[in-house]
């Protein structure tokens, strides 16, 4: 989006902008007076205000509205976040993860079910909608930021989004109501490759990226009636990977808006960066808990180099810069 589509101002407070999130337009309310704004189709072209509201619309009349459930407290973190010693193989790519889609149910509720999805694979059964209504803190009045509460109504085409620490949140209600020990553990901050480590245990990591990979950044702020401030970048989507390829330079992803797919490491990498480096893990599984067996996971492992192979080379280097020398002299 162009910076001019940005209405709010130190003077003028303007009541909603209209950004996407998750393959849709959505509004970020603000809590002044009403008034239109633009917006801005997938393809960069304008829509305005006006025409917006009178466009066909599967919205329900009301926005879903939610209590923010007490703070849930867990185990600590038992799980080795990273190891600087461990050496990675080429690729890991966690087998039998599927995707599950977002359309048409949840059609700006990405981060439900990505957790959703992660959730599926170690065996709780578990859909989208039920995780959506009963385990996530839903709040459209613009009283809270996204690291508080999913902004909007994800069963819209209007729903804006949530931050890591929303989607723990409804993880932990959830193991509670199943009686599970297992929790979430918030990785944000994570360099992205250290991801991988993750990975390569067999622990799929839900992450926080762009649709298809559009470039964006957090230019759009709005104070909510708490006082604090929440940035925004457009475009913004949440999905899970579940491998990595160093020799083909991609990753594995879980993308509710795709489905099983792969993106470029590189490309991945600067998106989750300009996100915040969000990321969210599940310790343990439906059947035995914390008590679980990794993952199965396809690898390469890494070659290892012994020390007769690197004396010979070693001597084959030398022995090549020594007829060198000679040929030149």
């Amino acid at each position: 989006m162009i910076s001019e589509f940005l209405k709010i101002t130190a003077v003028t407070a303007v009541a909603a902008i209209t950004l996407t999130s998750c393959g849709n337009r959505v509004m970020l309310m603000n809590s002044s007076t009403e008034a239109d704004a633009d917006t801005i189709e997938l393809d960069g072209s304008y829509v305005e205000g006006e025409e917006y509201k009178n466009q066909d619309s599967n919205e329900p009349e009301q926005y879903i509205e939610k209590e923010i459930p007490e703070e849930i407290t867990t185990e600590p973190t038992t799980i080795d976040i990273y190891n600087n010693d461990y050496e990675l193989p080429e690729k890991a790519v966690i087998d039998d993860f599927e995707t599950v889609m977002q359309n048409p149910e949840l059609p700006t509720g990405c981060e439900i079910t990505a957790l959703t999805q992660t959730l599926n694979f170690l065996g709780f059964d578990v859909d989208k909608v039920t995780m959506c209504d009963e385990y996530m803190p839903v709040d459209f009045n613009g009283e809270y930021t996204m690291n508080e509460c999913y902004i909007g109504d994800p069963k819209s085409h209007t729903g804006f989004g949530c931050s890591s620490p929303v989607i723990c949140k409804a993880a932990k209600l959830f193991f509670r109501i199943e009686k599970s020990d297992c929790y979430p553990v918030d990785l944000t901050g994570t360099d992205f490759q250290e991801l991988f480590y993750q990975i390569e245990q067999g622990r799929p990591v839900i992450v926080w990226t762009t649709m298809y990979l559009l470039d964006t950044k957090p230019e759009y702020v709005y104070t909510a009636k708490n006082g604090e401030e929440m940035w925004f970048c457009t475009y913004q989507h949440c999905l899970t990977i579940y491998g990595y390829d160093y020799d083909n330079g991609v990753v594995y992803a879980a993308d509710p808006l795709v489905g099983n797919t792969t993106y470029s490491i590189e490309s991945f990498e600067r998106i989750y960066d300009i996100l915040g480096k969000q990321a969210v893990v599940i310790c343990g599984d439906a059947e035995n808990g914390l008590d679980a067996e990794p993952k199965s996971v396809t690898k390469s492992e890494p070659e290892i180099t012994t020390d007769a192979e690197y004396t010979e080379s070693v001597y084959e280097e030398d022995t090549e810069a020594d007829t060198t020398e000679e040929t030149t002299e």
